[in-house]
């Protein structure tokens, strides 16, 4: 399926449920009411999110905007999904990117049902 709006809200779901995200209901506010865009057509399955005015953020406000989560997933034996949650300087959610083999080789279209993250990263500004 090419990268747009349901693609993007396959990831957002897969983000909350499946990536091990310390706290998903806080994670889940963020893209309630959220505006997905800017769909990336390089063959990751990359977003926008533009999260509404008043939502509890992500993470504490920094000075920069950045990568605040990474979940990395063994699809396969030589394919490696990754996906980052980035925040703006507000905390709040402002982009997912979702790449394979750091965007070498376009997203799979199926991810097992069983597939979880064998590495997990998150920053000390999350608000968790």
């Amino acid at each position: 399926m090419p990268n747009g709006p349901e693609q993007a809200a396959y990831w957002r779901d897969f983000v909350i449920a499946r990536c091990g995200y310390p706290n998903p209901a806080r994670l889940a506010e963020q893209f309630d009411g959220a505006e997905l865009a800017e769909f990336c057509a390089c063959g990751c399955n990359s977003f926008g999110v533009r999260v509404q005015p008043g939502t509890p953020p992500l993470a504490r406000r920094g000075k920069s905007a950045g990568v605040v989560f990474n979940a990395d997933f063994a699809v396969t034996d030589s394919r490696q999904l990754e996906i980052m949650l980035s925040v703006d300087v507000a905390g709040n959610l402002d982009r997912v990117d979702v790449s394979c083999n750091a965007n070498s080789d376009p997203v799979p279209h199926a991810i097992p049902i069983d597939l979880e993250p064998f590495h997990i990263w998150t920053s000390r500004a999350l608000i968790v």
